[in-house]
C-alpha cells in the first residue's frame, strides 16, 4: 500500500482527533486495491469512520476530494480517473 497522497498527519481527517484512529480506504469494493496502490487513504477516528460507513456522512465529499488529489498528484485529468476507477465523484 502506498503512502497517502491526501494526508501527512496521523489524525482524523474529518475532526482532527489523534486517538482511536482507523485507516480508511476511500474507494471500496473492486477499486480498493487500486486506491491503496494510489495512496487514496486517510485516517478517521472511530466515530467518524462509523458515521461514514453506517450513515454515509462525508463519503461523497471525501471521494470527490480524493479524485481531485489523485488528478493533481499524478498529473492526470477527470477522464484518466474515470478510466482507472470507472466513475467520477465530482
Amino acid at each position: 500500500m502506498a503512502k497517502s497522497i491526501i494526508q501527512t498527519e496521523k489524525e482524523c481527517f474529518l475532526c482532527g482527533r489523534q486517538t482511536g484512529l482507523h485507516l480508511h480506504h476511500i474507494c471500496h469494493g473492486f477499486n480498493r486495491k487500486k486506491a491503496d496502490e494510489d495512496g487514496l487513504t486517510v485516517y478517521l477516528c472511530v466515530e467518524c469512520h462509523t458515521n461514514l460507513h453506517q450513515r454515509g456522512w462525508h463519503d461523497k465529499e471525501l471521494k470527490a476530494f480524493a479524485e481531485k488529489a489523485w488528478c493533481k498528484h499524478y498529473g492526470k485529468d477527470k477522464e484518466d480517473f474515470i478510466a482507472r476507477y470507472g466513475k467520477s465523484y465530482q
